[in-house]
């Protein structure tokens, strides 16, 4: 009996260890790209298409989900053509985003998206036009009904332009798959000539903890050769003082000839043979763009304006476009064997570039990144909170991408315009993905009057910004997406209207324009500036460009000739208002 029981433990203690000893299963080989319609799309203008943006570009906050045709001319009115047969969707009117944008739908299911518009071919913009009257509003989004407006394959249906947070003349350009999701508009067989392979600026080593967190990062100085390709400056081994590293490149396409710092397609980290990270931008969802700020070196970026592509995955990054991975990026280093590591970027038309190197653990210079005192460690995918007696941080679960070790203090000595001290949540190199409430209590009496005129304010660099705010008992709140400066201040100045085109007398002039401005910019959950215009008491449609603070209405038979009162009336986010109201001769 006693021979058996032996037995049995040694078979039991051999299936624990070959269970310990067994290596995870490795992922699935990813799946093929999706088959995108090949002949089908045409380029939207005429002329030869110049890329100032490529899809899955890094920009602030968000991926590119189209590209960039810059204007032929280098100004706005460039033709714009439909791309295939089909009905106008969608419009949308706006002094920010897209601007004037257009969504056209096709038979087989894919749309296409036109922004930054100047202006709609003449059909289209009557239909805007009346829409606007008919709701009193310069900003619209409009859904006409299906087949109301049918475009051809080749149409002109627009004019290029620079409308919204564009800068400068150009169309943004989409092509969208069923259900939504934009694709890759360089996989669709668009005209695009493109015989030069992607550029490789820059790298770095970063040092991470046993979940990929960061704890520190060094430059990883690199060459070009003159023969195009690239390798490590003073050798081929890297030895690094530590047990496990990541790395970033700063990399961007160059297609054809007219050269542009463009986005990449796909960055490949191979280690040892295997696939350590893979990121290629053949389609996203407009819900995971912000985990941009998980790729990309977010504090590099807010530092130095650098774009570093990480080459492994933060713990809390879900973007759907990398290649599961065993390790997502992370690189185990030994000190008695090198770790063969190649890096390959690719553009969509196949060039690419390659920098080959082995890295080893240097175990006798092991590196340490001292920490800075902290006041809480806040976990990246559970809720936190933070809260003293004059203010509070409800953090939810999977607003950070990793650990953060998360610091706080106040200035005491405030501005005498200030009704709290400064409170200094952590440092706006750290990123959020998800809003997070912020609660303040003022520290000297706010009369009653002027309770409603008191907010949340962001004080960064230039005006502060007014996060808008609501009373929850003795504490004013908000809801924000970044770490910063924050205090309450009190707004009770009115906007300013500065004419820029205005006299009595207009018979010689075919608009009406004005500058509006804000002694606070506005973020969060603070609303812009409200505005309406009226001619003789009927609404006049007055559009507004945000990049310039401008107001302009052009003439129409709202105004015929003769004497007209104008009133222009600008309201902020805390109710103060300004009016503007003259008699002018038409």
């Amino acid at each position: 009996m006693q021979k058996i029981w032996v037995l049995l433990l040694f078979v039991g203690l051999l299936s624990t260890l070959l269970v310990a000893y067994n290596p995870p299963e490795p992922p699935a080989p990813p799946a093929p790209p999706p088959a995108y319609p090949k002949g089908y799309f045409q380029r939207p203008i005429a002329e030869n298409m110049l890329l100032t943006g490529t899809f899955g570009e890094l920009r602030p906050d968000h991926y590119h989900s189209g590209i960039d045709i810059k204007s032929n001319t280098g100004i706005v009115g460039q033709s714009v053509l439909a791309a295939a047969d089909g009905f106008v969707d969608r419009i949308s009117i706006g002094p920010s985003g897209y601007g004037n944008v257009m969504y056209i739908k096709h038979p087989n299911g894919y749309s296409t998206v036109y922004a930054h518009l100047d202006r709609f071919s003449p059909e289209i913009q009557r239909y805007v036009r009346e829409q606007q009257y008919k709701y009193e509003r310069f900003e619209v989004n409009l859904y006409p009904p299906n087949n109301l407006l049918k475009v051809k394959k080749g149409q002109e249906i627009a004019k290029l332009g620079n409308s919204g947070s564009s800068s400068g003349p150009h169309l943004h350009f989409e092509i969208r798959a069923p259900g939504g999701k934009p694709v890759n508009p360089l996989l669709c067989d668009l005209p695009i000539p493109d015989g030069v392979a992607p550029d490789i600026r820059d790298m770095k080593i970063y040092f991470l903890g046993e979940n990929r967190e960061v704890l520190g990062s060094k430059p990883l100085p690199i060459m070009k050769h003159r023969d195009g390709s690239y390798s490590l400056k003073g050798g081929d081994t890297l030895r690094i003082g530590a047990w496990r590293a990541g790395f970033g490149v700063k990399t961007y396409d160059q297609i054809g000839a007219f050269r542009n710092d463009n986005g990449i397609y796909r960055i490949t980290l191979m280690a040892d043979g295997q696939t350590a990270f893979q990121n290629t931008f053949n389609e996203f969802a407009f819900g995971e763009t912000r985990y941009l700020n998980a790729h990309c070196d977010y504090a590099a970026r807010k530092r130095f304006g650098a774009w570093f592509h990480r080459l492994f995955s933060l713990p809390g990054d879900k973007f759907s476009a990398y290649t599961p991975t065993i390790t997502k990026g992370a690189v185990a280093l030994f000190a008695e064997k090198a770790v063969k590591l190649v890096l390959k970027i690719e553009d969509a038309a196949g060039n690419s570039s390659s920098l080959s190197f082995w890295v080893l653990r240097d175990a006798n210079k092991m590196e340490s990144f001292p920490q800075a005192n902290f006041n809480m460690e806040m976990p990246w995918d559970a809720e936190s909170k933070f809260t003293l007696d004059d203010v509070y941080l409800n953090m939810p679960a999977n607003a950070l991408y990793e650990p953060l070790k998360f610091r706080y203090l106040n200035t005491p000595d405030y501005d005498e315009g200030a009704f709290s001290p400064m409170h200094h949540f952590h440092d706006n190199r750290t990123p959020v993905h998800r809003y997070f409430e912020i609660g303040i209590r003022p520290v000297k009496a706010i009369p009653e009057h002027l309770r409603s005129k008191a907010v949340v304010a962001n004080c960064g660099e230039g005006r502060p910004d007014n996060c808008g705010a609501e009373w929850k008992g003795d504490k004013l709140s908000t809801r924000v997406r970044e770490f910063g400066n924050y205090c309450i201040l009190i707004d009770t100045l009115a906007p300013t209207i500065t004419p820029v085109q205005f006299d009595a007398d207009m018979r010689r002039k075919d608009h009406i324009s004005f500058r509006i401005r804000d002694n606070f910019a506005t973020a969060a959950q603070a609303d812009g500036l409200y505005y309406r215009g009226t001619v003789d008491g009927q609404w006049v449609l007055f559009e507004f460009d945000k990049k310039r603070d401008r107001l302009t209405y052009t003439f129409d038979e709202k105004t015929p000739a003769g004497e007209h009162t104008l009133r222009l009336v600008v309201r902020d986010d805390r109710g103060n208002e300004a009016v503007f109201e003259r008699k002018f001769i038409r």
